[in-house]
């Protein structure tokens, strides 16, 4: 069964984007497409990538670092050095391959197999999910299904520094010694970040701490927990915010 949980995430980005919208201009890069998986088959891949980056508001140097980081943490280091539009085409195009290279034999062995038992998923999305000062936050959203019982949907945030467009770590952004409190600060926020918070009873841990995956905006700094990662895939992604007030000397 392919099953997308996809649209929460695109909405927590969407939501974001409002207090990052001043001071600098973005584009946005959509596009749809499905490959058959051969001329005549019902079985195909599907893909969907909608990519939003700053075009202007930043200093030129900036504005390349933050845009090149983009290019490579979105789509993988090998289309490095490409811009953002030539990326999205590379990538559909590769993918395809990948695609037919792994599926064609599968078709021509097993003649009669399900046709939707072939057919392969592929969403992307990227946009600004926050700032704060003068740091950015970015949210990228993937959801990937080639077969099996269900797809996988990975979050992952990066932060950048808007006057160098720098990468930033968490070491980066936060002082020494974070790492012995932030434990106990997300750990406090964790059933309350839940739809519903008795379901603590099912994470693996109720006792977290930060990964290097977290988010900076208005509210304060979200850290972000992937499918399997504190709790079973049924709980999609987790985001649990610490409030800005709770971080006082820790950044």
């Amino acid at each position: 069964m392919k099953t997308t949980i996809f649209a929460t995430a695109a909405a927590v980005i969407s939501a974001g984007l409002m207090s990052c919208s001043q001071g600098f201009s973005v584009q946005t890069v959509e596009e749809k497409e499905t490959f058959l998986l051969a001329e005549g088959s019902d079985a195909a891949l599907e893909m969907d990538l909608k990519i939003e980056y700053p075009v202007s508001g930043l200093k030129k140097q900036a504005l390349d670092n933050l845009t090149g980081a983009l290019t490579a943490n979105i789509f993988g280091e090998e289309y490095a050095g490409m811009d953002i539009t030539e990326a999205v085409g590379a990538y559909k195009n590769d993918k395809a391959s990948d695609y037919r290279t792994a599926c064609l034999p599968l078709a021509k062995e097993n003649e009669g197999i399900p046709t939707a038992s072939l057919d392969w998923s592929d969403y992307v999305t990227g946009a600004v999910a926050g700032c704060h000062k003068n740091i950015l936050s970015y949210s990228i959203t993937k959801y990937s299904f080639t077969g099996g019982a269900h797809g996988m949907t990975a979050e992952t945030a990066l932060n950048f520094d808007m006057k160098t467009g720098n990468l930033l770590t968490e070491s980066d952004f936060f002082k020494e010694g974070y790492k012995d409190r932030l434990p106990g600060l997300l750990s406090s926020h964790l059933a309350e970040s839940l739809e519903n918070p008795s379901d603590t009873s099912m994470l693996f841990t109720q006792e977290i701490g930060p990964n290097g995956n977290f988010a900076i905006g208005e509210k304060g700094v979200t850290y972000i927990y992937n499918q399997y990662e504190i709790g079973p895939y049924v709980m999609g992604i987790i985001r649990v915010t610490v409030p800005w007030e709770e971080l006082e000397g820790l950044y």
